[in-house]
């Protein structure tokens, strides 16, 4: 079983430092970001807490053989999560190999449980009446009571608090397991066909973000994405609008900035300058990436190439 509780001021090493995950996390505010994270992750189950100070956008695959839920700690909204509302009384889902992709608003405060798929559904089959078990299979939102979602809360926090390490896995595996359950158990689906569009907004907004990091020689712009998507130029913007609240144009950037920051950071050939990062991701004008990177990162590209060698 591993346990560990950190402080990063690097979304990218956030992310990584997640076990068993494949994702990536994009700043979007602006400056040095301070971002918490405590994981407890044991062989057939993970309980993890994270809190950002900056807005993010997660995006990534789910770890195999795993259901995984997701819910705010606090009361208000805190973000996006396929399109859809992560509120204070909602439960997000995430079933084996699933893509998601998270707006996650400044402040935002996030407790994530991963269990076992062959284990739950043997207790789930007892547990869990056909209706509820069908919900699993498509749903990824789930209206939960505050009082019993509460509860669940308080249950997975004193996993994470300070695990004895004498205390057995199994009987950690099975707090969490009787937390999963307690939600499950008195959850009511809210995905409505109202939602549909948002749904269909977060989908251009990740695949706008895939094909420009695929077509990095020569950036995409807003009517070659458009031509690419199928979609009006009206559509897409309303997509940005309402997934992430900013421009297309800022928002690509964004991601573009991202990436160049991750290979800097984990550059290990000696020939790796900024300028080449800068040309391979489409920034023709270095002056102009560097006065944008220093903007958003709070810092030189140069300084976070300097730091890795």
């Amino acid at each position: 079983m591993y346990t560990a509780t950190a402080h990063f001021d690097d979304v990218h090493l956030h992310a990584g430092a997640i076990q068993g995950w494949q994702q990536t996390y994009d700043q979007l505010s602006e400056g040095h970001p301070h971002t918490f994270l405590r994981h407890v992750t044991g062989e057939r189950f993970q309980v993890f807490q994270e809190a950002l100070d900056t807005r993010v956008v997660q995006r990534g695959k789910a770890p195999h053989g795993r259901l995984c839920l997701a819910m705010s700690l606090g009361s208000e909204v805190s973000g996006l999560f396929q399109g859809q509302a992560l509120g204070g009384e909602q439960v997000s889902l995430l079933r084996s190999d699933e893509d998601f992709f998270v707006q996650a608003e400044q402040g935002m405060r996030l407790l994530a449980i991963t269990v076992d798929v062959a284990r739950f559904a043997k207790l789930a089959a007892y547990e869990l009446t056909d209706e509820q078990l069908r919900r699993l299979s498509h749903s990824s939102r789930l209206h939960v009571p505050a009082a019993r979602l509460q509860r669940a809360r308080q249950r997975l926090l004193q996993v994470l608090a300070h695990p004895d390490p004498g205390a057995a896995e199994a009987w950690l595996e099975q707090q969490v397991l009787e937390a999963v359950l307690e939600v499950l158990g008195q959850s009511e689906d809210v995905t409505r066909s109202r939602s549909g569009n948002k749904a269909v907004g977060a989908y251009l907004v990740r695949r706008c973000q895939e094909l420009v990091l695929e077509w990095t020689e020569e950036p995409l712009g807003i009517l070659q994405l458009c031509e690419q998507l199928k979609v009006s130029r009206r559509t897409l913007q309303s997509a940005f609008h309402d997934s992430t609240g900013m421009r297309p144009v800022e928002y690509l950037r964004a991601v573009r900035l991202n990436e160049a920051r991750r290979r800097l950071r984990h550059a290990s050939e000696p020939s790796t300058t900024v300028s080449r990062v800068a040309n391979d991701l489409g920034f023709s004008h270095l002056s102009h990436f560097a006065v944008h990177y220093k903007k958003l990162f709070g810092e030189r590209p140069s300084q976070t190439l300097g730091a890795c060698s």
